[in-house]
């Protein structure tokens, strides 16, 4: 059976779309990262740690903050429960103790969406924390797939491919031990639906943290020559 060529000319659905990053754009944040996938970009800065006010600061380690902004600069339940997520994926990630009675305050602003912008805004919030110097037990890479309406399974979708969607699943992988950070799924699916999905996007996860690696890599040598 002949593949179908997808909105932005991708000829396999098992294809990621092209992304990059580029750090250190922001004077005033200890990091800051522009990761883009595709057409959604997302920018991301990280201030701290820094003092944080009593009534908030944890005695044992640092407190981290996450606030997500929309192109459109909106606030709504869904813009909530990705702060959540992304709070909780960094959370595991970061070796907070090693910073009691601090915060950790990252700001993640969307410039434009074209589907997969949790994945965007996960994989830019983890960049710009290696950007920042925060010490890490891991790096959290992310995807996202979908099942459309007739059953196909399309990785990293675009906003036009979304609309025909039965679910969307994102997930977000330890490079370390290679387990599951986070995910979020939604849309009515099979367990066998699932599964073909977690497998497509562990596999996918393995680009996104070699560029993770080559961007430490760069950070390394541009600090150390």
């Amino acid at each position: 059976m002949t593949q179908r060529t997808r909105p932005d000319k991708r000829h396999s659905p098992n294809e990621m779309r092209p992304f990059y990053c580029s750090s250190a754009l922001l004077s005033r944040a200890d990091g800051s990262v522009r990761f883009k996938s595709g057409d959604s970009a997302v920018m991301c800065s990280v201030f701290g740690p820094m003092e944080v006010k009593l009534r908030d600061e944890k005695l044992d380690k640092a407190v981290v903050e996450v606030i997500f902004k929309t192109a459109a600069g909106m606030t709504t339940t869904k813009e909530r429960m990705y702060e959540r997520i992304i709070r909780q994926t960094l959370e595991a990630s970061i070796l907070s103790g090693l910073h009691p009675r601090t915060s950790i305050r990252v700001t993640l602003q969307v410039l434009t969406d074209d589907g997969g912008i949790l994945s965007t805004a996960l994989n830019a919030a983890t960049l710009a924390l290696v950007d920042a110097g925060i010490p890490l037990r891991s790096l959290a890479a992310s995807v996202t797939c979908m099942i459309d309406d007739t059953g196909e399974l399309l990785l990293d979708p675009t906003a036009i491919e979304l609309e025909r969607s039965a679910s969307v699943h994102t997930f977000a992988f330890d490079n370390v031990s290679e387990g599951t950070l986070a995910n979020m799924s939604t849309g009515l699916f099979t367990v066998d639906e699932y599964m073909r999905c977690y497998e497509t996007c562990r596999l996918a996860a393995v680009s996104v943290q070699q560029l993770f690696r080559t961007s430490s890599e760069g950070k390394v040598r541009r600090e150390y020559g």
